[in-house]
């Protein structure tokens, strides 16, 4: 007897050929539909927008920053007595002993409270603490610059 043919199975270049097809097929259907949800989200009515940002953009607490921070590493205290609606802050910081605070407010920057610090005194000729806010862990966490040695050292402060 002789060769008998395979049934059914196409060879390798007929494969080839029928994946071939898919890109070119697939690619722009999926490329429109792309666009189409883009461009439905660009043409959403400014109410609507302004609806949506209201929902998400909630007013912060400032207030859960006020009372005393303490940094693990050593003997610094912030102390946050007050938090005005402008922003300013009473804040003292102690190392052990107080440290005149220049400037201090907090503010808020896509829903984290933060927190700004600079100080002025013997040692420290604008110094600063940017701190940001973690409501999960209850913690402050941020950068110090120390004027002195122009050196920056990430901190963190825990609730006292």
């Amino acid at each position: 007897m002789g060769k008998e043919k395979k049934a059914n199975k196409p060879n390798k270049s007929v494969r080839k050929i029928r994946k071939k097809w898919l890109v070119p097929l697939f690619f722009p259907l999926f490329m429109g539909l792309t666009i189409a949800g883009v461009y439905s989200l660009i043409n959403k009515s400014s109410a609507e927008t302004a609806a949506v940002i209201s929902q998400k953009k909630e007013t912060p607490d400032f207030k859960r920053l006020i009372g005393s921070w303490v940094r693990p590493d050593g003997e610094y205290v912030i102390e946050i007595g007050k938090i005005h609606p402008d922003g300013k802050a009473d804040v003292a910081y102690f190392n052990p002993r107080p440290i005149h605070v220049s400037r201090s407010n907090v503010s808020e920057t896509d829903g984290i409270i933060e927190l700004f610090i600079e100080l002025r005194d013997r040692g420290y000729p604008g110094s600063t603490y940017e701190l940001k806010y973690n409501p999960e862990y209850d913690v402050m966490v941020g950068v110090y610059f120390q004027a002195v040695i122009q050196q920056s050292l990430d901190v963190i402060f825990q609730r006292k």
